[in-house]
């Protein structure tokens, strides 16, 4: 649940644009384990086509840490921010060009061109379970939680000729005093149109932690893959691949490590 201290009702308005600066300092310390640099293609083993699954075969990327390379930047609390992905992604047989990288942990695509119009729920910290016709529709979720980047760490972006990467780096929780901090990722292939979400450091604590969702959603709300978020918390899940299978018109999990 939420506690009662929390606002009676979600910011009227957010960042139409990206900051006009990044911080100048990036933030103390990161996972050293992370590879400093990703391989210069996506994993070999990708499906070729958009509308087959070789699970077999698909096996996550590497974690490629952003969060002093990237195109850093600092959100509000439920904040979000529009972005370019520097190639088209397709998402649900619709293709995409824009994201709206959320500080409560997931990505948007807005309306059916893309745009924000009127912003509805981009700023939620009330995660639902997928799929649900409620806004935000549209949306993918790494970890979609009431996270608190006002308080701490920082989110960052970045674009490499096969993919776009959006990283929140030791993100607290909301009402946490700057604690419980949370470091992942989520990594979308152009050419396959597949999905990573990628975990470093995971601290939520049971009472916001048991509310946190993972997964993705249509642009209406009438489909969407939720998934069970219990070894990603624990730390049992490092990495989780999805692909969309046109047969079903929906996403299914390849790989999980």
């Amino acid at each position: 649940s939420v506690p009662s201290s929390l606002p009676s009702s979600e910011p009227s308005s957010a960042p139409s644009s990206m900051p006009s600066s990044v911080p100048s300092s990036e933030p103390s310390s990161n996972p050293s384990s992370w590879p400093s640099s990703a391989p210069s293609s996506e994993p070999s083993s990708d499906p070729s086509s958009k509308s087959s699954l070789s699970p077999s075969t698909s096996t996550c990327g590497e974690y490629q840490d952003v969060s002093t390379d990237g195109n850093v930047f600092t959100l509000s609390d439920d904040g979000f921010v529009s972005v370019l992905l520097g190639g088209t992604f397709t998402f649900y047989d619709n293709d995409y060009t824009r994201t709206f990288i959320s500080s409560n942990g997931f990505l948007a695509f807005g309306n059916a061109s893309g745009n924000c119009v009127g912003c509805t729920g981009f700023s939620s910290w009330n995660p639902k379970i997928f799929p649900n016709s409620a806004d935000p529709n549209n949306i993918i979720a790494p970890l979609w939680n009431d996270l608190n980047p006002q308080d701490g760490g920082s989110i960052a972006f970045k674009i490499t000729p096969y993919q776009f990467i959006a990283q929140w780096t030791e993100v607290p929780e909301y009402n946490s005093g700057g604690n419980n901090k949370n470091t992942f990722q989520v990594a979308l292939y152009f050419e396959s149109g597949c999905i990573e979400f990628r975990y470093g450091s995971l601290n939520l604590q049971v009472l916001y932690g048991g509310d946190a969702v993972i997964g993705v959603e249509n642009r209406d709300g009438g489909v969407g893959l939720n998934i069970p978020t219990t070894s990603t918390l624990d730390g049992t899940t490092t990495c989780v691949r999805l692909c969309y299978d046109g047969n079903s018109n929906n996403y299914a999990v390849v790989s999980e490590q």
